[in-house]
């Protein structure tokens, strides 16, 4: 393999989301987090800020945020999740 394919392959793989079995995990995880806090939702106004604070973002793609791979439309409803960034205010 040529070098330049090589550096096209790894800048591919650092801007799309994360392997499968990794979204899977992030899943997990979250959804492990929303149940333990009663399965709880953010108000529309907070929900309308987390959707800013992703409209900014360089990591997010459509309704998907690269970093962890979740669907923004849902993440950004559930108390209990959180940004992998850190960006959305804790609650």
């Amino acid at each position: 393999m040529t070098e330049r394919l090589i550096d096209r392959k790894m800048s591919a793989k650092a801007t799309g989301p994360p392997s499968l079995p990794r979204q899977a995990w992030n899943l997990a995880s979250a959804l492990a987090g929303f149940v333990a806090d009663g399965c709880r939702t953010v108000t529309a106004e907070e929900y309308r800020r987390r959707l800013e604070v992703c409209d900014a973002c360089g990591e997010r793609r459509g309704d998907r945020c690269l970093k962890c791979g979740c669907r923004l439309s849902l993440k950004a409803r559930g108390r209990a999740f959180r940004c992998p960034l850190g960006k959305w205010e804790e609650l």
